[in-house]
């Protein structure tokens, strides 16, 4: 498999941005919370805000749960993100058009993701591993295991590159559906993926259990064309969660509006 490389992305992007008619910047909405289970916080600007269902995220925005919490959010390419107890993540980079799509980049700083990709280029940042996809559904918990910087990643629907953060570790792997991979500071990429265990899927899927559903555009289906990569049109699916509510909360129905791009 030949080695997947962003060296060449941020010459890219400058092009690309320029053609864009709604460039995000760090005072526009990208996102909102949709969801809260327990406490969670947004860290903007120094300053520390309780997380709420409906409360607007802004790029650069840090969003953290507490433990025993969950929150949820829906991003304005139709991402969905939902990250389990304490676990923290910064939206780094956010580029996007209604016409043009756009790129979004996402640093999960510690804890437990579960990713709905939507309509951009989507990365996910790790402490140890870079993770690129495109109408996708992936699983991620990464921490510490014995002193040592980790990250796994299973991917549910779709294909996921993914390559070490560390410049001195080359190569890169290619997930396929049903697989999975851990990837450890410092080390070499390992040889091959593996089939994610039930048991580690179903532990992810409930650590970022929410219970609050959300109907959005479905997975694109992804081809090999002389120009690269081709996005299909997505069909408009449910995404229910995969556990039921827990007894004593209420989910609430919550009209999601952004501004047009």
């Amino acid at each position: 498999m030949g080695i997947f490389r962003w060296t060449a992305i941020p010459i890219f992007l400058l092009f690309f941005v320029s053609g864009l008619s709604g460039i995000v910047s760090a005072e526009d909405e990208v996102g909102k919370v949709v969801a809260v289970r327990g406490k969670a916080v947004i860290y903007r600007d120094k300053e520390t805000i309780k997380a709420e269902a409906n409360d607007n995220i802004f790029l650069i925005d840090t969003v953290s749960t507490m433990e025993a919490s969950k929150a949820k959010m829906l991003f304005i390419d139709d991402s969905v993100l939902t990250l389990g107890e304490n676990s923290k993540l910064v939206i780094k980079e956010f580029v996007y058009s209604k016409d043009k799509g756009g790129r979004s980049i996402f640093n999960l700083i510690d804890g437990k993701m579960r990713s709905i990709v939507g309509k951009t280029k989507f990365e996910v940042h790790t402490p140890t591993a870079v993770a690129a996809a495109r109408g996708t559904v992936i699983l991620i918990d990464t921490g510490v295991i014995n002193g040592k910087k980790f990250t796994t990643f299973i991917c549910l629907e779709g294909d996921v590159f993914l390559m070490s953060a560390y410049a001195t570790v080359t190569g890169s792997l290619l997930l396929k559906p049903g697989m999975m991979v851990t990837l450890f500071e410092g080390e070499p990429l390992p040889p091959d993926t593996m089939k994610a265990p039930p048991d580690k899927i179903k532990s992810i899927l409930s650590s970022t259990d929410v219970g609050h559903e959300i109907s959005v555009p479905g997975p694109a289906e992804i081809r090999t064309g002389p120009e690269g990569f081709v996005i299909e049109p997505p069909p408009v699916i449910s995404l229910p969660d995969q556990q039921p509510s827990d007894t004593g909360n209420t989910n609430v129905n919550i009209d999601v509006i952004f501004p047009d791009k």
